[in-house]
């Protein structure tokens, strides 16, 4: 069960707590890297959610076991997304319950924000199967580019409630 874990927008004063989590899967990121991307992305606490910000999984003592950054974007086919990145979970015992705590968090962000859908890219190179006579992909690999994540993209019903958060997530 995940009683044990809240949906909470990350504090600026929670940005060095959070700085362990996310070194755990990206080794070479320096403190000031990370504390002006999280300084840049999380607004100031107000009535309503922010356009930007990150949001943590955090135990009843506040010890972080999970995140995600997030901003809202216009996209040509859904509209208003919100465009999720950095989805991190660390936690020993149940990483699963850390996780679904941030998807519904995920889920309240985007429709306090009137989003129609939730992109999520997750790190790691997705496997393309090989295309016959070489595809598009093979045409961005001769050009530089390689696959740095999986986007995932989750359809919503819009809504525009800015209360969506209330049961999900608890201001700082």
């Amino acid at each position: 069960m995940d009683d044990g874990f809240i949906a909470k927008p990350l504090a600026k004063r929670q940005i060095d707590q959070a700085y362990p989590l996310v070194r755990a899967v990206a080794p070479g990121l320096e403190v000031a890297q990370w504390r002006a991307f999280a300084g840049a992305l999380i607004g100031r606490p107000g009535p309503s959610v922010a356009p930007s910000g990150i949001m943590t999984a955090q135990n009843g003592h506040g010890y972080i076991h999970g995140l995600f950054s997030y901003t809202r974007d216009q996209h040509l086919h859904h509209g208003p997304i919100l465009s999720v990145e950095n989805f991190i979970v660390l936690d020993l015992f149940d990483p699963a319950a850390a996780a679904a705590t941030l998807l519904r968090a995920m889920d309240a962000v985007a429709k306090a924000l009137g989003c129609s859908a939730i992109h999520t890219n997750l790190a790691g190179p997705p496997v393309a199967p090989p295309q016959p006579g070489g595809g598009m992909l093979d045409r961005f690999r001769e050009e530089g580019h390689a696959p740095e994540a999986l986007r995932l993209c989750k359809r919503l019903a819009r809504a525009n409630d800015n209360n969506a958060l209330d049961s999900a997530v608890r201001a700082d």
